[in-house]
């Protein structure tokens, strides 16, 4: 069975999660890193893996909903829009 790794950015608020899959990041480790610089207590960074036939939501429902993103600039994009205030 294939089993998919993913780098998963949590977020303290109620608007989820991002992954990204580690086959898409060939610099992971160095990225972790700049990430964790960047977005400080905001995010969490977590190296996260599941079965190819369990949906993200159901492996990790601690971490849903969770938002699957393909690229580096996607990825960030997402985990600032999900990190960041609300103005009202």
């Amino acid at each position: 069975m294939m089993t998919n790794k993913y780098l998963l950015a949590k977020t303290f608020k109620k608007k989820g999660s991002v992954v990204i899959s580690l086959e898409n990041l060939a610099d992971f480790l160095t990225y972790i890193p700049e990430l964790e610089a960047e977005f400080k207590r905001n995010a969490e960074f977590l190296i996260i893996s599941n079965q190819a036939k369990l949906p993200l939501d159901e492996a990790w429902p601690e971490y849903a909903p969770i938002q699957v993103e393909t690229t580096k600039i996607a990825f960030k994009a997402a985990v600032k829009e999900k990190t960041q205030r609300n103005k009202k």
